[in-house]
């Protein structure tokens, strides 16, 4: 068997990314937190790096560093992956403290509660190990016979512990289940009807599933009283613990782009409030014009260098995010000037083509990045809603979802419609959907089936 070698020279074009342009492609799709976190790092890294308050980068401190031509190019043009984009369905919707990141946790601000109660330290003790299971939606996790085995004390004992947590704020904390939760919240909310007790202790599961006539055959109440025990139940909440959330389970929302209205004109400012600013540090600016070692001097201009392309790159996003959004401003004009109703179809590709830019520059620009508008705050991507096409009319999911919600408002709440009806209202419309559909849009928006909206 013979083999044969061969070496020969092929020319061919390629981009080939450089670190420089990888973290350039990085940093465009970053949000501001994300951003904000990323300088941070580098300045641990960086010693040239110092961050600003309330002052512009000056040009003096920055060397011209200009992003050449093909980078540009590759910039605008490469070609990526795309990024990849439960609902609380409690049947209890009940009043919700908007407490802010809050100084204490759940269990600390129960633990200030116990130290400060007239109670012997043995029961201070008892308190302490009960409070520490407390689960993160404020009720007991473990059997009080478990904690009166820990420290050898009768039951009883401890649930006379037990019940003084139970008085603490918020209201409902350190039950062992649901019902007795709403029972310590009738409690301390005064409510002492023995029908709500009632209704509570036995029915709860018939009543949270909607069967509320079975439920009135059951008590012998009427259904106008068994509806109105409902609607008091829903003020209560079925997790105490719920307002004291910790922050980093909380996602706060900082828009990136915020489109202003002023006069019936729109403006579109990139919110950089979040960003810090940086700049070079002055005593390693000073120091290259020292005489210094050769080694020492490449290493400061080095870290000055890096600083500078990381300045470039911040600008090339914000001018990137900016004409991104004044493109999608121009096309989902009429979204702007009325509302949700009246967004249009749109693609990354089109955008794309008018901004003259690769398609996936714009996915990264809008990755996991929000606007702020006079209608709310919306994810950039919630301006590409998909195309929905019927024989006879196209809109988009985001309006049909709307329509939807609309309908289901304004139907009798006494014999709400089916999926089936919903449908049928939106093919007279000219929207040719099938119940399967409907249904799936209805979840989506968090609205329950109709058995669970008929009001008796």
């Amino acid at each position: 068997m013979d083999f044969y070698f061969d070496l020969s020279l092929i020319q061919s074009q390629k981009i080939i990314l450089t670190p420089q342009l990888r973290q350039a492609l990085e940093i465009l799709k970053m949000n501001s937190q994300e951003l904000t976190s990323y300088i941070q790092n580098e300045m641990e890294t960086n010693p040239a790096m110092e961050i600003s308050s309330g002052y512009s980068v000056l040009q003096e401190d920055i060397l011209p560093i200009n992003m050449e031509d093909e980078d540009k190019e590759a910039y605008y043009n490469n070609e990526g992956d795309y990024p990849q984009n439960v609902h609380d369905q409690d049947f209890y919707k009940g009043i919700r403290v908007d407490r802010s990141t809050g100084m204490l946790s759940l269990k600390e601000h129960l633990l200030v509660q116990l130290h400060t109660s007239d109670i012997e330290q043995g029961e201070i003790e008892v308190g302490e190990y009960l409070i520490d299971n407390v689960d993160r939606s404020g009720y007991l996790s473990i059997d009080i016979s478990e904690a009166a085995d820990y420290f050898n004390i009768p039951v009883k004992k401890v649930e006379n512990t037990l019940k003084l947590l139970q008085t603490f704020d918020p209201p409902g904390v350190c039950a062992r289940d649901l019902k007795e939760s709403l029972i310590i919240q009738m409690k301390q909310g005064g409510i002492c009807s023995l029908d709500v007790l009632k209704v509570v202790k036995n029915h709860l599961d018939d009543l949270a599933a909607n069967k509320l006539t079975l439920v009135a055959r059951k008590t012998g109440l009427s259904i106008d009283r068994i509806n109105e025990i409902l609607e008091l139940i829903k003020t209560f909440e079925p997790r105490p613990g719920r307002e004291f959330y910790n922050c980093e389970d909380t996602r706060y929302i900082v828009p990136d782009v915020i489109i202003n209205n002023i006069n019936g004109k729109y403006e579109v400012i990139i919110n950089e409030d979040s960003i810090p600013i940086i700049n070079v540090n002055s005593y390693y600016r000073n120091i290259l014009k020292e005489d210094i070692n050769v080694e020492a001097k490449k290493f400061i201009q080095s870290r000055i260098d890096s600083l500078n392309w990381l300045v470039k790159c911040i600008q090339q996003r914000k001018d990137t995010l900016i004409k991104v959004a004044e493109c999608i401003l121009n096309k989902q004009k009429e979204f702007f000037d009325k509302g949700r109703m009246y967004i249009k179809p749109l693609t990354m590709k089109e955008l794309a083509r008018e901004l003259k830019i690769h398609e996936s520059t714009v996915s990264r620009t809008v990755s996991s990045k929000y606007l702020q508008c006079s209608w709310g705050i919306f994810e950039l991507r919630y301006f590409f809603p998909l195309k929905f096409s019927s024989t006879q009319t196209q809109t988009t999911c985001e309006k049909i979802k709307v329509i939807i919600r609309n309908i289901v408002n304004s139907e009798d709440k006494k014999n709400p419609r089916s999926d089936n009806a919903i449908a049928q209202l939106l093919k007279d419309q000219g929207i040719d959907i099938s119940r399967r559909t409907v249904a799936k849009y209805r979840m989506e928006i968090n609205i329950p089936p109709a058995t669970k909206r008929k009001k008796h």
